[in-house]
């Protein structure tokens, strides 16, 4: 048990999911880049419906975008949440600290939790930028260097083993 929850928190566990996916290399970027910048926002709980509905208007790839918000897990949750914080605070050109949260009406508890998420979705789309431009175009390669591969692999295969078909990957 303890070795299949390891394995399902690995990096290469995604990395072989998102290579065995039979989508262009473009497509299953675009899908985990969308969902790479999805991760980043502070909309725990509804991060996956979002990253696979803007896939799915994009034609990007669904599983790809619902494996790319996974970059926020329960282990990287917290950290990713104070660095957006931070980031935004320093985008805004605000002094980080937490803010004093007034319960003394609701009015007043939403504008203390203004103080927070504003400086949290501004650094979480500057992060999420930065970081999903580098999945995209890590991922493309990953998976162009795979199919390259793999066409190579059965282009060497003798004629009785090929398989009839089209080709899957364009």
């Amino acid at each position: 048990m303890k070795e299949k929850l390891r394995k399902a928190f690995s990096y290469k566990y995604y990395v072989k999911k998102l290579t065995e996916l039979r989508e262009s290399p473009d497509k299953t970027a675009r899908g985990l880049a969308v969902g790479v910048f999805i991760g980043f926002l502070p909309i725990i709980g509804f991060q996956v419906i979002t990253a696979v509905t803007i896939a799915l208007f994009t034609r990007a790839n669904k599983v790809a975008a619902a494996v790319g918000t996974h970059v926020t897990n329960p282990w990287t949750t917290i950290p990713i949440l104070i660095l957006d914080y931070y980031v935004g605070c320093f985008i805004l050109r605000k002094h980080a600290c937490v803010p004093h949260i007034d319960f003394s009406s609701f009015g007043a508890l939403l504008n203390s939790g203004k103080e927070i998420l504003v400086p949290m979705f501004v650094g979480g789309v500057i992060l999420g930028s930065i970081f999903s431009v580098l999945s995209y175009f890590g991922m493309k390669k990953l998976l162009q260097k795979k199919v390259k591969e793999v066409k190579d692999y059965v282009k060497n295969l003798p004629e009785t083993e090929k398989v009839a078909g089209g080709d899957v990957w364009q």
